[in-house]
């Protein structure tokens, strides 16, 4: 019973890591200061861990960022991006899973903020100083349409009774 359990949490998981990586490559607004781009990775991870908790948000979030990057044809932020989107999904997951609101919050600021200080750190680190701060305010934003993003599709996830991440 526990490998089927297993198995179907697997499927889950990659069925949305492939819909959250679809989602984020058609909306992408591309950022020139850094190279990068501006997407919805942030909905489809937000979603998984606030529904599967800290492993499977960290698990999306990894993957998600990573092979978006590939995708997009930014290869040299994948690994920042597993990094810094998994440490937000299990961050998400671990203060936001099946808990009461003011937890989700703070679990989905602090989540954020990961991210855009992550990518700010990451940005320096490839660029210089000046790019990594001109980040922050795209990172903000794609945190803000992300949130927007999950807030609406997480009604719809919770009523079916088929996706289970727990």
């Amino acid at each position: 019973m526990e490998q089927k359990h297993q198995t179907r949490w697997l499927a889950i998981i990659a069925v949305i890591i492939a819909f959250n990586v679809a989602l984020s490559y058609v909306v992408k607004i591309p950022v020139p200061a850094t190279n990068g781009f501006v997407n919805l990775v942030e909905a489809g991870i937000f979603v998984a861990a606030l529904l599967g908790g800290a492993k499977s948000g960290m698990i999306v979030g990894g993957l998600s960022g990573l092979l978006l990057d590939l995708f997009a044809g930014y290869p040299q932020w994948m690994f920042f991006s597993l990094i810094i989107h998994g440490l937000e999904g299990l961050v998400v997951g671990y203060f936001g899973f099946q808990k009461q609101l003011l937890s989700q919050v703070v679990g989905l600021v602090v989540g954020s903020n990961i991210m855009v200080i992550g990518y700010m750190l990451a940005g320096t680190l490839l660029y210089n100083w000046t790019a990594g701060v001109a980040s922050i305010i795209g990172n903000v934003a794609q945190a803000v349409m992300g949130l927007i993003v999950a807030l609406i599709l997480m009604p719809i996830f919770k009523r079916l009774p088929q996706i289970n991440l727990k």
